[in-house]
């Protein structure tokens, strides 16, 4: 949201009026956040970090009774952060309070949070703001930390558009007590800035960063509260590929095919498979935006290469799949451990978007691995010879109808 759009809330009364009808369910919402939160961390005290914190009018009253270590509170408007220093002041915690948008306020933090709190703020940002959201937020978090987010999110089926007529119908049927200059403010702020993305969407950029669980706790309307959990101290976050990945994937993929393969094809011919000639083939495929798109690895806290995974279009003539995943690789200390499935979602995604709703993989009949896409609901549906280095082998193709399926 921009600064503009920040004005909304700076120069009008209209948002303390809708929080005093509560006609975004806020006392629901904010009771559901107290009992998660009290379950979630009893007695434990843990550390704090809103962003978007408005007033904290409804969240100081959810955080009574916990045992708060220290909070801070980023808002992209001044204007609220008065009363929210007010409102904290009663939890008797150590706070402090910034003006700043959730990105930039996670780009400034160095610290780690048990908690990161955001509360009908994300969908101002871009689907592209929010995936870095997401990698960011897990970066913030502590090992066993919790993204707790509340948001309106679009149904499955609705278009932007869609859900922005949806809304602004809902608005203007039921919040009676609002003048009607009010409601139209109320809309054009809506229409110039609100971009929420579906459930499933959002569960998916949240796998993507490196979230262990995603939970829908609530949903009011629109209004949904997620919880997203980080369990292991070591993250591995999925992110598209860029240009100079192309040494590393090379590298990764000279390891992960050597490793794979020994037994299978004939040493001579996996010894050909050098590092030098694959750079060379993915400084190619990278150059190009629209082979890149669908190329997507995964990387661990120190920046090292891990895995990645390539698609587009099918390239055999299978008319029933019009996507296919073309390679997946992982190092075999990363192999069972949720990352393979992070990046088919990540590609599935990448596919949608690209206008390929069905998916198809080959890989070797004698590949122990390919039970992973079996696991993932692929569909046993070719098989052909394969000549490789003189050896007589055999590919099988696993195919998806529908790869939203490998979203959820």
């Amino acid at each position: 949201m921009g600064r503009e759009a920040a004005k909304f809330f700076d120069e009008c009364s209209i948002y303390e009026h809708v929080l005093d009808h509560n006609y975004m369910f806020h006392e629901e919402i904010y009771r559901g956040i107290e009992r998660l939160l009290a379950d979630h961390f009893a007695a434990r005290p843990f550390s704090i970090l809103d962003l978007g914190c408005g007033s904290a009018r409804h969240f100081s009253s959810a955080l009574a009774g916990r045992a708060i270590s220290a909070y801070k509170g980023y808002d992209l408007s001044e204007a609220p952060l008065p009363e929210a220093r007010r409102n904290l002041a009663r939890l008797h915690c150590p706070a402090e309070f910034f003006q700043g948008d959730l990105l930039e306020a996670l780009r400034r933090e160095s610290a780690v949070f048990d908690l990161i709190f955001c509360g009908f703020s994300l969908h101002h940002l871009t689907s592209e703001g929010k995936k870095e959201f997401f990698r960011l937020a897990h970066r913030r978090l502590s090992a066993g930390g919790l993204l707790l987010i509340v948001d309106p999110a679009r149904k499955e089926d609705e278009t932007r558009p869609v859900y922005l007529e949806r809304y602004c119908g809902w608005i203007r049927s039921d919040w009676q007590s609002l003048p009607q200059g009010g409601i139209d403010a109320i809309c054009e702020h809506i229409c110039d800035n609100d971009s929420p993305e579906s459930a499933r969407d959002l569960r998916a950029m949240a796998a993507e960063a490196g979230f262990d669980r995603a939970r829908e706790l609530e949903s009011f309307g629109w209004h949904r509260t997620w919880g997203f959990e980080k369990r292991s101290s070591t993250a591995v976050t999925i992110r598209p590929a860029r240009g100079e990945d192309a040494g590393p994937i090379a590298r990764l993929h000279v390891e992960s095919w050597r490793t794979t393969y020994a037994g299978i094809i004939p040493d001579d011919y996996i010894a050909r498979f050098t590092a030098d000639e694959r750079e060379r083939v993915w400084r190619r495929i990278l150059a190009e935006e629209a082979r890149r798109e669908c190329v997507c690895v995964a990387e661990d806290d120190a920046g090292t290469l891990v895995g990645f995974v390539s698609g587009g279009a099918e390239r055999s003539g299978a008319k029933a799949f019009r996507g296919e995943l073309y390679a997946l690789y992982l190092l075999q200390p990363f192999q069972r451990r949720g990352i393979g499935r992070r990046l088919t979602a990540a590609l599935a995604r990448r596919l949608l978007a690209a206008g390929y709703d069905s998916m198809l993989v080959w890989v070797l009949a004698e590949n122990p691995a390919r039970e992973f896409y079996a696991v993932l609901g692929g569909a046993l549906v070719g098989e052909k010879p394969a000549g490789i280095g003189g050896a007589a082998l055999t590919e099988v193709a696993y195919g998806w109808k529908d790869i939203q399926r490998l979203l959820a």
